[in-house]
């Protein structure tokens, strides 16, 4: 028992504590966005580089071509959706029709 209360006596941390984290060790949830959206701009923005010139106008252009790339991803995902719940339909159809004969 006393093993238990030693390991749950260290939380929560004081505020001194806190203070001796890094920083750079804590993310806020708003980083979380900037990294799901591009991870190569929040590494570079925590880094404290800010992109300029050509470098932002190929990020720019990367990321246009990215999202039409994932828009046709999404696209062809829900044809296929479709064509999958087309195909069922008429596979029951096309059994009811040679179950009935």
């Amino acid at each position: 028992m006393s093993e238990l209360y030693s390991l749950t006596s260290q939380f929560p941390l004081s505020v001194k504590e806190m203070s001796q984290i890094d920083r750079r060790l804590i993310i806020d949830a708003s980083e979380v966005g900037e990294f799901v959206y591009c991870a190569k701009s929040w590494y570079l923005k925590r880094c404290g580089e800010i992109p300029r010139g050509s470098r932002l106008e190929e990020g720019a252009v990367f990321h246009e071509k990215h999202e039409a790339t994932v828009s046709r991803a999404t696209r062809l995902r829900k044809a296929g959706e479709w064509l999958l719940i087309i195909g069922f339909f008429l596979l029951v159809v096309l059994a009811l029709i040679w179950f009935a004969m």
